[in-house]
């Protein structure tokens, strides 16, 4: 068997913090979504979720990671980069929770944020055996 010829099916999990802006940052923290790929492959993960509330309010964030970087150990990682959308200085807080955006020239700001990708995550049993009698 060729090395880089199995690809499971695998997710990593992410954590970061964003660049402070208006005097506040956010934790980010979550899954990247799964993908067929090996430490050689060059595969992508797609990634989404919400930010911890600070300042009583969130952002919203979506990005891809870059290419599989290999690990000595067989595993790897991805190096990941992106900004939060935009959320209002001052958090409009509905009655019943939530955001509420309107349409006003409110004062907005958004973060950046990078980081890389942590251990892997969900791979499949089958994939894990055989990789291992390889």
């Amino acid at each position: 068997m060729q090395i880089g010829t199995v690809k499971p099916h695998h997710a990593h999990r992410f954590e970061a913090k964003t660049s402070v802006s208006k005097e506040h940052d956010h934790l980010l923290k979550g899954f990247t979504l799964t993908v067929n790929g090996n430490s050689f492959d060059r595969h992508r993960h797609y990634f989404r979720g919400v930010t911890m509330s600070t300042n009583n309010h969130y952002h919203r964030f979506y990005g891809e990671t870059g290419p599989a970087i290999p690990l000595e150990n067989g595993g790897h990682y991805h190096l990941f980069e992106s900004r939060t959308y935009y959320n209002y200085d001052e958090a409009v807080l509905p009655q019943y929770g939530g955001v509420m955006y309107r349409n006003s020239e409110r004062p907005k700001h958004d973060h950046t944020f990078s980081g890389r990708t942590l251990d892997i995550v969900g791979v499949d049993p089958f994939f894990r055996r055989f990789i291992e009698k390889c």
